[in-house]
């Protein structure tokens, strides 16, 4: 009772979130899938509490500087989200913008977008990379990972089967190496990397159970706005797909903050083309 009571405040706002992503669903004719998404964040929050339990991590997550380490992480993300909208703009121009032009901005979300700028901070800061989420022990946490996976996958054939996209990305990535790349290394990895470096930071500031997470999580929903309203123009429904992605966001960061590894997060994250959270 002590732990449920700890987590009520997240547990309500998780909630709220899910309830509004609910309404949604039913209101653009999806409410099988939308029922299904809202029961799924529960169980796949609940699976990965009881196994992590049974199985805890082995290490602890240092953080030296946890109020100055969160302040340049979030100011990097939020760097890389405006050298992503000037990308963005600068494609649409007519005529084309030139390299040089565009050669500034395309470093700036390399440096803090992947977020190389981070890890580098980090790495000056003398952290090894056994401490920045990246340890190989214990392996048994990479099972937890590919149970969330699959149960994601479970899940979506039951409630959403006509949105699982493997066979698109077969043929966009060009098959598995393709997936390997830019699913897992180019997408998993680096997301995942900059929310355990927020959420690890902003626990030892705000001592709220899960506010961390979804903290860290929301950042990371709302890097997807300037791309999507890119491809749409649709303020509204923009802002509705990021919240949209929140929850399967918490669970990847949940599933991070109980192994205290982002190893478990990069597999079920990278392998995600159940297109479960999409609608």
């Amino acid at each position: 009772m002590k732990t449920l009571k700890e987590h009520l405040p997240i547990l309500a706002l998780m909630t709220a979130i899910n309830v509004f992503v609910l309404w949604h669903f039913i209101s653009i004719g999806q409410a099988q899938h939308g029922i299904g998404y809202f029961i799924f964040f529960y169980v796949a929050v609940s699976a990965i509490y009881f196994f992590t339990k049974r199985v805890p991590p082995q290490i602890a997550t240092e953080v030296k500087e946890p109020k100055k380490e969160l302040a340049v992480a979030v100011l990097f993300s939020l760097l890389g989200i405006v050298f992503l909208v000037l990308n963005q703009s600068l494609q649409a121009k007519t005529p084309p913008v030139g390299w040089m032009l565009r050669l500034p901005v395309v470093a700036g979300m390399f440096f803090f977008m992947l977020p190389l700028g981070i890890l580098l901070y980090l790495l000056f800061k003398k952290y090894r990379l056994s401490q920045l989420g990246l340890p190989v022990k214990p392996v048994v946490h990479l099972l937890l990972g590919l149970l969330i996976w699959g149960l994601t996958g479970l899940f979506a054939v039951v409630f959403n089967k006509s949105g699982i996209l493997w066979g698109l990305a077969f043929e966009e990535m060009g098959g598995i190496a393709g997936i390997i790349i830019q699913g897992i290394i180019g997408a998993a990895l680096v997301e995942e990397f900059s929310r355990f470096v927020i959420q690890s930071r902003f626990e030892k500031v705000v001592k709220t159970a899960g506010l961390n997470i979804l903290f860290a999580t929301t950042i990371w929903a709302f890097m997807h706005f300037p791309v999507t309203y890119h491809k749409t123009e649709a303020l509204y429904g923009t802002m509705v797909y990021c919240i949209q992605i929140i929850p399967l966001g918490f669970i990847w960061g949940y599933l991070t903050h109980r192994t205290r590894s982002i190893l478990p997060a990069v597999l079920a994250h990278g392998l995600n083309l159940w297109g479960f959270q999409n609608g």
